[in-house]
């Protein structure tokens, strides 16, 4: 065969195969995808929001987390020659740069001036205390659960709960003191020690009857006795089987009333202060019984009554009271008296038995318990009430119960006389 025919026969070989090979790549193919092992192959629909949530991804796989390093990040230490100025929150919200964050300022109401006194001024501190030092919440007042009606929890805490609304435990009601060889004047009351300023408020509504005028040196001494300081006294709009109830509210570093003006329950009617005779700044509260008006001896200094009595305990809480007698049935003056748990056996809360004194002054047991003693804001459940009469330990079981009061006498068991407890025909 001649080299040319085999030539050209080659030649036409190649034209017609790369003839094909144009035509195979000109003609519509689906697309070559290169899929990984690990991966889902792409779609072109592609699913909405709403159709991924409805799978819940029920297949994914959590995201691995990261070791966090043992050692803390170094903190910067400024150089000693670098002074901070101190900038005020004024100051901050003022100016242009930075973030200005926003301040809150509590507003207060101002102290109402006596009449005759334009342009003084007084100056009114406000503190606020620590969240550390909340006390619980307070039911809600009126409260009177007892199945006989003879609970009468209807005044508020005259402190907030974000302060300290607590009883002082070791200076109560009717008591003279924590130290007998160096007694104190028995107390009318109850104590709440706050800071200077803290807000004190009304526990009822009512009409004021007495107000200082929240300056020390130039207040009105009320019924002749200096201790109390600046006083606030409401007459509340409910009585007590027709006698008046009023509350006080002494050592007031500032009054926000006058007399003759109305107030409701929980208005801020003054702050806290150390005026009169304290040893440190507190809100003392009373209550008081309004005697006959035919007397004209209206709510005196001998008309109290247990405050803890009047109002309302803790939320998951109560109060026992009780009287304490000898075996002759004498009331026992200054016994002490233990409140302890028989769920933990700690002591869960101390007292005394009132002190009378006999002089015409004295404190008052409340109109429907006849206490002798009373102790607030128990937490519900089971105690022992131990008291102490004449060295000798008189144990009672009670139980607790919110917002109700359980009553307890404690008196020693009586005198066995051994002539008549023998056994007959006994050796």
């Amino acid at each position: 065969m001649p080299r040319g025919f085999l030539t050209f026969v080659l030649l036409v070989v190649v034209l017609a195969v790369f003839g094909v090979a144009l035509w195979r790549n000109a003609a519509p193919t689906a697309p070559i995808l290169a899929v990984l092992p690990t991966e889902a192959i792409p779609t072109q629909d592609v699913e909405t929001v709403s159709q991924l949530l409805r799978q819940g991804f029920v297949n994914s796989t959590p995201l691995p987390t990261v070791a966090i390093p043992a050692n803390p990040l170094p903190t910067l230490v400024l150089p000693e020659s670098i002074t901070v100025t101190p900038v005020s929150a004024a100051e901050l919200v003022s100016s242009g740069a930075g973030l200005a964050l926003p301040v809150f300022t509590p507003t207060l109401p101002q102290p109402t001036l006596p009449p005759g006194t334009p342009g003084a001024v007084i100056t009114v501190q406000s503190v606020t205390s620590a969240p550390d030092d909340w006390s619980p919440p307070p039911l809600i007042p009126p409260i009177s659960r007892d199945p006989l009606g003879r609970d009468h929890y209807w005044l508020m805490r005259p402190v907030d709960s974000n302060a300290n609304n607590a009883v002082l435990s070791y200076y109560p009601y009717g008591s003279d003191g924590p130290d007998a060889s160096n007694p104190l004047r028995v107390h009318h009351g109850i104590d709440m020690p706050n800071a200077i300023g803290e807000p004190v408020r009304a526990a009822g509504d009512g009409i004021v009857t007495w107000s200082a005028d929240g300056r020390q040196a130039e207040a009105a001494i009320f019924q002749n006795s200096p201790s109390y300081g600046n006083v606030i006294v409401i007459k509340h709009d409910f009585s007590y089987n027709g006698i008046p109830i009023y509350t006080l509210y002494a050592h007031l570093s500032a009054s926000f009333v006058q007399p003759g003006q109305r107030v409701t329950g929980g208005q801020v009617i003054g702050q806290v202060g150390n005026t009169g005779r304290v040893s440190g700044p507190h809100v003392h509260f009373e209550v008081r019984a309004g005697i006959d008006p035919a007397s004209n001896d209206d709510h005196r200094y001998g008309s109290t009554f247990n405050p803890v009595l009047w109002m309302v305990p803790y939320v998951g809480t109560g109060v026992i009271a009780g009287v304490v007698k000898d075996r002759d049935g004498n009331l026992v003056m200054d016994a002490p008296i233990t409140i302890r748990s028989r769920a933990t056996g700690t002591n869960e809360r101390t007292t005394t038995s009132y002190v009378f004194l006999d002089n015409g002054y004295d404190v008052n047991p409340d109109p429907q318990w006849q206490e002798n003693f009373a102790v607030p804001d128990v937490p519900v459940g089971r105690y022992d009430v131990i008291a102490s009469i004449y060295d000798e330990r008189v144990i009672a079981q009670v139980t607790v119960f919110e917002g109700l009061t359980t009553f307890i006498e404690m008196k020693p068991p009586e005198a066995v006389n051994p002539a008549t407890s023998a056994t007959p025909g006994g050796g």
